[in-house]
């Protein structure tokens, strides 16, 4: 009977652990989410995070209604190269 109730006990407790390491998953996905609407907000890009070789996206004009497809090669082009780019883009 006291095995039982230490297996259970350690189950509880696994599940508690397991319930805290979600939450903090989801507050860090919260703020993940936060700092790219903010970072869209400013630079007006809106990127693709699905490409893992090129910075691509896109950039919203919201004054003239505009959306221009953004896509830099970031094997060919420097640092220093893209971030120029980008600023050319949004400026």
């Amino acid at each position: 009977m006291t095995t039982q109730i230490k297996d259970l006990e350690e189950q509880r407790s696994s599940i508690e652990e397991k319930m805290q390491g979600l939450k903090k998953l989801e507050q860090y996905e919260m703020n993940l989410q936060a700092k790219l609407s903010m970072y869209a907000s400013v630079s007006s890009i809106i990127p693709d995070l699905n490409e893992q070789f090129k910075i691509s996206g896109h950039i919203v004009y919201k004054e003239k209604n505009i959306v221009e497809k953004l896509e830099l090669n970031s094997r060919v082009m420097t640092d220093f190269d893209t971030c120029n780019a980008i600023w050319k883009m949004i400026i």
